[in-house]
């Protein structure tokens, strides 16, 4: 049996308007900062907010959070990322 991987993000589909963006400014302000880094990305590109010039293509590695419909909250554990290294006796 295969070991499932935990997902990459704990939050999805947080509407970015005023709700969305308190709570994470909440979050921010709440989460353990000694064990945890808070990053948020846009989700789900707002096709009205582009100009004349732009499309999808621009924004191919992820668009800004003010051209997104919705937010994407991550949560890194600093402690699971740093490698392991054995005590040396």
């Amino acid at each position: 049996m295969s070991k499932k991987t935990p997902p990459r993000y704990q939050f999805c589909e947080i509407p970015n308007d005023d709700d969305g963006r308190e709570f994470v400014r909440l979050l921010r302000k709440y989460a353990n900062r000694r064990r945890y880094n808070v990053l948020v990305k846009g989700q789900y590109l707002d096709k009205t907010k582009l100009d004349s010039d732009e499309d999808w293509r621009d924004y191919t590695r992820g668009q800004p959070i003010n051209k997104s419909t919705h937010i994407r909250v991550y949560l890194h554990d600093k402690f699971r990322s740093r490698p392991h290294f054995p005590a040396v006796l």
